[in-house]
């Protein structure tokens, strides 16, 4: 039986500035969760764009931290992985009118 309360979620229907101090805070526990690999519940709301970008980059962000684990930061990889994650923030930053949190 898992408990509610310990679920990260994450609301763009709902953005103020308390809401966005907590969002940030639930962003870096569910990139932290994805990094180790482990299956924790989440539940991420808002327009499918919102969804689609957030999702797009959250996942560029950590292959660029295992490409820069991996590889080192002047490897060609790590490099198109840092290209990549640029795009999908900008795009995310852009459709969202929020700051990624992760900078």
């Amino acid at each position: 039986m898992s408990d509610k309360t310990n679920e990260i979620i994450i609301d763009f229907t709902s953005l103020n500035e308390l809401a966005m101090n907590q969002m940030a805070a639930q962003v870096q526990r569910l990139m932290n969760i994805i990094m180790t690999g482990t299956y924790y519940p989440a539940t991420i709301r808002g327009t499918p764009m919102q969804v689609d970008r957030f999702t797009r980059a959250l996942s560029a962000e950590k292959d660029y931290v295992i490409a820069y684990n991996k590889h080192g930061l002047d490897n060609p990889a790590t490099y198109k992985s840092r290209y990549r994650l640029d795009g999908a923030v900008k795009s995310f930053e852009k459709d969202t009118g929020l700051v990624w949190p992760f900078k």
